[in-house]
């Protein structure tokens, strides 16, 4: 029942309006099952109670009488009447709501959070630390004290939320989320809080109310009471603090350091209070007043800047050293006086020698010390920040570097496919140097081999890394988007070079990321720029749309890890019509060519790990791009284009670059969107739940046996380089429990638990009756209309060696699937077998018949490199009740500008893109409407959303965005199917350790590759009491959100959440994430005895006796520099691929190649590094392999293919019987396994105890060990056979 209230304060949120109403409702009347809606700056509402009668019950008692109110409501009468019917969806939200309530577990109970706290402020200040005299001290750069500066900060929820009025009168609102906290020094004398950050703030301009009386409600709130304001509030997201006199921008991203000198009036019970959150680090120190020896950060800053140009300029010092010097101070890492400090030094010993190849410290030395430099603090020593210490760092770091150990990793990470790429960040506030980071090879760093430097990957995000997304709460981004624009426009000034755009890939659009250049002179003596470097790309003038004349000249930017000489291997290029239908309309050969069998073996032998059987290829050449198959029929080296493929004009025609490959089949995996419209085809829910219960079970009895264990690391590929998997069956031969080691079982139950919170939280299930194939055309003709001919390595998949597909139905769509004729029926037939369509391989040919071809029926695809799912499965075809016509949209023609295409143009759509882009606001409407309305995705609105959805994503290209008063038209829901619910936040504790909190956090809409749906969990730092036990103990945390008292804890949209009655809700809720960790993954172990590590090497030193003279001793010095270094780099690893470079990952997401997302889900990024990720965690091991084995180890290609079995190391290796193997090598793997088990050295501001290096460490001294015992026994063998000759008396 709902009941309509009038007359309510305009300025009452629905959380507000839910707090004055509980005593009324629920402490008064005793009713519990019952919601509210309000929102702010309006002066109605609603309460919408789940029984009927319980509404009865509050209108008898508070309803009007007589037109008068009932009901007083902070002093205003309030008017309740009978409402409207109420929204069954939100009835099955308080249901939901309530019988939760009923059944919480007693470790589920909600977190007491406590009160807010709120000071006085009499002075804001922001600077940085320094030791004057040796003395630590805190040193303001800027001030915004005042006397008549109204300012109060408030400790809430999750936030510290500074409020004061500026020198021009405006309302200024500060956020400081207490992750980005890493130490309050609380000071009495005056009584203030300095803040060390990690990252800068967020800056907000607060309008509307008035300023007046925005400072009264400032000081009201100081006292708990709740201001009012006179009109609706909204906020301008700011990239400074406006200042009268300084320039907060020119320091923001160095001085950290924030001051706020509090009221001393309760200032120790208000301390109490606020430390009783225990979310922050708190110290105590008075600091002392020094007048003498202080420096300021602008004065600092530019007189660096000055000498590192000079330094540039002269060529004294090289660039790459230079760089990691501006980094150091850009980030933050070193005051600039220090940095100027160290460079004059340096500058004056190149002089001396008179040549920057002689200076005394590489890049890699320098860039080592952001794992050494601390944060500062009344704790930390004064001598580690001076210039003398930071010399010797230098140096001990260079000495290090000439082993030559660490420049073997460097060449290991730059492969053929690899170079290092300088990066830069770019957020609201400041700009950061990173890198150089491996990056995959593209066109344009193909062609600049010997000048990869003057390149750089600029990335636009939030100051934590993330992408940085308008949302719905009334905050204008405009100032932040013309921060941007001016980036773009201006350039980025690096140690002495001016870095400018020069364009961008698809991809990076969608990631928010663009390539930048500095001029330079070639190898040929010419000056390359970025008009130089585009024009030699190909023709690009008579392109007039912005969006579409960047696609193209993306097309160089494109990630191509390999290219092939077509002219040394005189390849004959030939162009060739399109396929089309009868009347043109349509074509069939939308983005495919063909290349003959020479051609294909060729480029399969100039790629590493290449196989016989890939036969097509995503492709980039010249102007062109798309996809490759074979044609067997074509005679000598021969490639085949066709008009659909080229884009653009150019000459660029040597070199064929290969983007992706149909090297093996790709599992297929359900989502959300091909399940709804599965269903609403008619396919059985039963399906479904069985495909889904086999999965889970599977996923269950992973940590039940070593035998599932292993099998799960393998199909994983964790740590494949040194076998992990392998390690784990010899531990399990040797009698050890690899569960009784935190580290051991954190890597493989975070595996399966990411793999479980997919199956829930993303409804990402496998179907083993299924693949995902690339898509070409059938080029001889041979399938009739609605046939497919589908091809795969069947070894690769499971359960498909005797399947044959041929004249059976199956379902094929593409990925995003959204309008309910993106799934397909088609007959899969199979050619004969001297067929040439027999010839392909992991791929799905369509036919070239009929009046539309079938790609571009689905989700509008197309030939160039598109994936396709098809599924055979009968149980799923055979229940199909029904099949819906495809869409067919109209083309849109692409923005025209009417002129040639610049670059501001292009930068100018590259942020409007960012501003604009609404394809994750869409598909989550989508789903939600999908999952509400009866018809499903048939309905009017879904398939009016899917078409929106459809100009969503060829907005990149047609530079046409979405009609946002399209999207407003269409029914907005007032709560989401409990699917879509947040997943419980989740952490790794101590590096190695799961920790859960469950909350009601909010859900941000956003992109998402595969489904659209990107969930953002405003609340996952949001900790509600630390938790620092053991792994075997995990909590579930509650926070109550649905009650927030203060608007500054009211920090994102809260949503509600009813039970879906359709299969994803079934899908959801069978699955109790919570009791398959505790029961299932986490499994209870005895870590009592002795550890893992104690036995191993036991057993390897008791296994040594018998070959006598392994001294492991004297390798002790030789193995810490190993482990050193290994650290080291897996340090740098933790660093390089965390979104926020002020806080890395862990080391166990290193050692799994998985970065581990809170929400358990990762975003398209994550995905993307996590790739690569895994590929240099295998070059980190390879590497280390090689130092402790005293021998070069090789890439395991497939572990698939690789047994791990014990006996391997001696019977399927050739050569390792060899004596060339010393037994330096044995002696080195155990002292390094005695080294790996103590405990690492801290890096800088990370308090990291790495752990793996001694289960790399193990696993070689256990290969060692077996090749040892195996020369002494045929060395024993031969001196007994040698015996028998000498005395054959002896014989029998």
């Amino acid at each position: 029942m709902d009941v309509f209230m009038t007359n309510l304060p305009i300025d009452l949120t629905e959380n507000s309006l839910k707090t004055q109403l509980t005593p009324f409702i629920t402490e008064n009347l005793g009713i519990t099952a019952w919601t509210c809606q309000k929102n702010r700056g309006k002066n109605f509402g609603i309460v919408t109670f789940l029984h009927s009668v319980h509404g009865e019950e509050f209108l008898q008692v508070h309803g009007e009488l007589n037109r008068r109110a009932r009901l007083i409501l902070l002093d205003k009468p309030i008017i309740c009447r009978r409402g409207r019917k109420p929204d069954p969806f939100l009835l099955r939200t308080i249901l939901e709501e309530d019988q939760r309530q009923m059944v919480q577990d007693d470790d589920e109970q909600p977190v007491e959070n406590g009160k807010n706290v709120a000071f006085n402020l009499r002075g804001l200040s922001c600077g940085h630390y320094e030791y004057p005299g040796g003395t630590f001290t805190y040193t303001a750069d800027i001030d915004w004290s005042g006397k008549n500066m109204e300012c109060v900060a408030k400790f809430a929820r999750d936030y510290l939320v500074i409020t004061f009025t500026s020198h021009d009168g405006s309302m200024i609102r500060v956020e400081v989320p207490y992750r980005i906290v890493y130490e309050i020094i609380v000071t009495e004398r005056p009584t203030s809080f300095t803040l060390t950050l990690q990252e800068a703030p967020r800056f907000f301009q607060v309008t509307g109310g008035g300023n007046r009386m925005q400072s009264l409600n400032s000081s009201m709130s100081t006292m708990g009471i709740s201001g009012t304001r006179t009109n609706r509030t909204t906020m301008t997201r700011l990239s400074q603090l406006p200042h009268i006199n300084g320039n907060h921008l020119k320091i923001l991203g160095q001085s950290l350091v924030y001051r706020i000198q509090v009221s001393p009036a309760d200032f120790h019970s208000k301390l109490r209070h606020l430390k009783e959150k225990e979310k922050l680090n708190f110290s105590y120190f008075d600091f002392p007043e020094i007048q003498v020896g202080r420096t300021y950060m602008a004065d600092g800053l530019q007189t660096f800047r000055k000498l590192v140009d000079a330094c540039n300029a002269k060529s004294i010092v090289p660039f790459d050293v230079l760089f990691q010097f501006e980094a150091l101070v850009r980030n933050g890492y070193l005051l600039p006086q220090t940095a100027e400090s160290l460079l004059r030094r340096i500058e004056s010993s190149g002089a001396r020698k008179n040549a920057a190849s002689m200076c005394p410290f590489s890049a890699g030395a320098v860039k080592k010390l952001f794992s050494q430099i601390p944060f500062p603090g009344p704790d930390v020593e004064a001598s580690t920040f001076s210039p003398n210490e930071i010399w010797s760092y230098l140096e001990k770091n260079e000495k290090n570097i000439r082993r030559g150990t660490a420049e073997e990793l460097v060449s290991e990470r730059i492969g053929r496919n690899l170079v290092m790429v300088y990066k830069v960040q770019v957020t609201p506030t400041r700009i950061s140097f990173l890198g150089p980071e491996a990056e995959a090879k593209n066109r344009i760093l193909r062609k600049f081999p010997h000048h990869i430097g003057f390149f750089a990957r600029v990335q636009f995000c939030e100051e934590d890394g993330q992408d940085l997304y308008s949302n719905s709460f009334k905050v204008s981004f405009d100032q932040v988007w013309a921060r941007f624009k001016a980036v773009l426009m201006n350039g980025v000034h690096i140690a002495g070079r001016e870095y400018k755009f020069l364009g961008f890939s698809h991809s990076s659009l969608r990631a928010h990321g663009v390539w930048f250049m500095a001029p330079f002179v070639d190898h040929n003596s010419k000056l390359q720029g970025y008009f130089s470097v585009i024009s030699n790309l190909g023709r690009f003038n008579n392109i007039y749309s912005p969006s579409r004349c960047a696609a193209r000249i993306g097309q160089a930017f494109s990630e191509t890890p390999f290219a092939v000489d077509l002219e040394a291997l005189g390849t004959d290029i030939q162009y060739v019509n399109d396929v089309k239908s009868s009347d043109g309309s349509r074509v069939f050969s939308d983005g495919v060519g063909t290349l003959s069998r020479s051609l294909m073996e060729a480029i399969n032998a100039a790629l590493p790990q290449g196989s016989d059987n890939t036969t097509c290829f995503q492709i980039r050449w010249a102007g062109a791009k798309g996809m490759l198959s074979l044609d067997d029929t074509l005679q000598g080296t021969v490639m085949r284009i066709r008009d659909s493929m080229v884009k653009f004009e150019s000459e660029d025609k040597q070199f064929l670059e290969i983007c992706d490959m149909g090297k093996k089949p790709i599992p297929l995996v359900l989502n959300r969107q091909m399940i709804k419209i599965l269903e609403d085809m008619g396919v059985s829910d039963k399906w479904f739940l069985q495909l889904q219960e086999r999965e889970l079970t599977r996923l269950r009895e992973i940590t039940a046996s070593t035998d599932n264990t292993v099998t799960f690391l393998k199909r994983h590929k964790v740590a494949e380089q040194i076998n992990f998997s392998r390690f784990i069956r010899r531990l399990k031969k040797l009698g050890i429990d690899y569960k009784k080691d935190a580290f051991l079982c954190s890597v493989v139950e975070t595996v399966v638990l990411m793999e479980v919170r997919l199956l829930k939280h993303k409804t990402r299930i496998p179907v083993e009756k299924g693949v995902t194939l690339f898509g070409v055309m059938d080029e001889f003709d041979f399938l009739g209309e609605d046939e497919v001919f589908i091809t795969f390595d069947k070894d690769e998949l499971p359960k498909t060696r005797q399947l044959d597909l041929h004249n059976q139905l199956v379902l094929v769509t593409r990925s995003p699937a959204l309008h309910p004729g993106d799934i397909q029926i088609r007959r899969a037939v199979v050619p004969p077998d001297y067929h040439p369509l027999h010839a392909l391989s992991n791929c799905i040919a369509f036919s070239q018949k009929g009046q539309r071809d079938l790609p571009s029926q689905l989700s509008g695809g197309d030939l160039d490199g598109d994936i396709y799912n098809i599924i055979w499965d009968r149980d799923a075809v055979n229940s199909l009740e029904r099949q819906f016509a495809p869409a067919d949209y109209p083309r849109v023609s692409p923005k025209n500008i009417g002129r040639e295409v610049n670059q501001e143009d292009m930068t100018d759509f590259f942020v409007e893109f960012m501003a604009t882009d609404q394809l994750g606001v869409i598909a989550t409407r989508h789903i939600i409407l999908a999952d509400m309305k009866y018809e499903g995705t048939a309905d009017k609105e879904c398939k009016e959303l899917a078409e929106l959805h459809s100009i969503g994503v060829d907005y990149s290209k047609s530079g046409n965005p979405i009609d946002m008063g399209r999207l407003r038209n269409l029914t907005r829901p007032k709560c989401r199917p409990d699917f879509l619910a947040p997943a419980p936040p989740a952490k790794l504790m101590n590096f190695t350790e799961v920790q859960f909190e469950v909350q009601n956090a909010s859900v941000v809409e956003d992109e998402d590759d595969d489904d659209g749906l990107k969930y953002e969990y405003v609340g996952l730092e949001k900790i509600l009491g630390r938790i620092y036990r053991a792994i075997t103990e995990v909590q579930f945390e509650v926070q109550n959100a649905s009650v927030v008292e203060d608007e500054d804890d009211d920090d994102g949209p809260k949503y509600r959440y009813y039970g879906s009655e359709k299969i994803l809700g079934r899908l959801y809720r069978a699955i109790d994430e919570k009791k398959v960790w505790k029961q299932d993954i986490h499994r209870t172990v005895n870590r009592n005895g002795a550890s893992v590590w104690t036995q191993l090497f036991s057993h390897i030193r008791r296994k040594c006796v018998d070959l006598e003279g392994v001294n492991w001793q004297a390798a002790e010095d030789e193995a810490r520099r190993i482990r050193e270094a290994y650290d080291g780099a897996i340090w740098s690893s933790t660093m390089d691929y965390s979104d926020n470079f002020t806080k890395g990952l862990t080391e166990l997401e290193v050692f799994t190649g998985c970065i581990f997302n809170k929400s358990g889900v990762q975003t398209r990024r994550q995905r993307d590094k996590s790739v690569r990720l895994k590929d240099d965690y295998d070059r980190i091991a390879k590497w280390v392999e090689g130092l402790i084995r005293k021998k070069g180890v090789q890439v395991r290609e497939d572990d698939e293919n690789h047994s791990d079995s014990d006996g391997e190391s001696v019977n399927h290796r050739p050569g390792e019987l060899d004596l060339g193997y010393s037994a330096s090598a044995l002696e080195l793997s155990i002292a390094c396994l005695s080294v790996g088990m103590t405990e690492s050295n801290n890096f800088g501001r990370a308090n990291n105890n790495f752990q793996s290096f001694k289960i790399v460490a193990a696993q070689c001294a256990l290969t060692e060990l077996t090749i040892a015992r195996a020369q002494h026994e045929i060395a024993v063998g031969a001196d007994l056979v040698a015996g028998s000759a000498k005395f054959p008396s002896l014989k029998k």
